[in-house]
């Protein structure tokens, strides 16, 4: 089972569209290692927050997880990056993969989104950080940032890095905001195809590929076409305040995860 483990409810940026309760919850320590010892099949634990890098306890977390020989994909916003995270032995550093959620191509529109005035401390991190890790950018999409993705694909071609589009759900905060038409979907599976044969796999989506993905068809209405990992059993998340659920974008859907409240 590849585990999501959300491990703080505290983020420095307010984006609109944001899935989690910011209630400030923590996750402990000790519970975070004791679900991935109790769940030794998975290979892969990707964390997330909140901000996970404004949590002390992340380089600490990441080491521990390395221990146990598992491979790390850490979701943050790329507003702050410890001196002690790019300080990491390279057999640590390896195996781990940092996500960027970029959600917008200029300091205007970032703003917007996300509440605060740190685009360009942003891109200063990635230029810092991707020398010394896999780096790649996730950028969620409605209706205020459509206009934006060519803007952000070719930014992404400039600092050489892979970029993902997604698409906003309407979970948490997301229940506010105004989510693409089908029509806009459309639109958008044809040009990603288009931008997919021109820079190959540095760009990627799911909208590309058949649809396995339960989330995108109950809100998007986009077919589902065979088996998701949730379907699987082979995808677990636990939330900050320790709740497991299948999916962080199905959360009435609870899930009995070894080591979980």
């Amino acid at each position: 089972m590849d585990l999501t483990v959300d491990i703080n409810a505290y983020c420095n940026l307010r984006c609109e569209f944001c899935y989690q309760d910011l209630d400030g919850s923590i996750l402990p320590e000790d519970e975070i290692l004791g679900i991935i010892d109790e769940n030794p099949d998975s290979e892969y634990i990707e964390i997330g927050g909140g901000e996970p890098f404004l949590d002390k306890r992340l380089v600490q977390l990441i080491k521990e997880i390395r221990k146990r020989k598992k491979k790390i994909h850490i979701a943050t916003n790329g507003t702050r990056f410890p001196d002690e995270l790019l300080n990491l032995e390279d057999m640590i550093r390896n195996d781990v993969e940092i996500q960027i959620s970029l959600h917008a191509s200029n300091q205007e529109l970032y703003k917007r989104i996300t509440k605060k005035n740190l685009f360009d401390r942003v891109i200063d991190n990635i230029k810092k950080i991707k020398p010394m890790y896999s780096t790649l950018i996730s950028s969620a999409i409605y209706q205020v940032n459509y206009h934006d993705i060519p803007n952000l694909i070719n930014l992404a071609s400039e600092l050489e890095l892979p970029i993902r589009i997604n698409l906003v759900f309407p979970v948490g905060n997301g229940r506010n905001v105004e989510l693409l038409t089908p029509k806009q979907i459309n639109q958008l599976t044809s040009y990603l195809l288009l931008e997919r044969i021109k820079k190959g796999n540095m760009v990627e989506s799911p909208l590309m590929h058949t649809n396995n993905c339960t989330a995108l068809q109950n809100v998007y209405g986009i077919e589902k076409k065979g088996l998701c990992p949730v379907d699987c059993g082979v995808k677990g998340y636990i939330s900050p305040k320790g709740k497991s659920y299948n999916c962080e974008f199905l959360q009435n859907e609870l899930l009995t995860i070894e080591g979980a409240k």
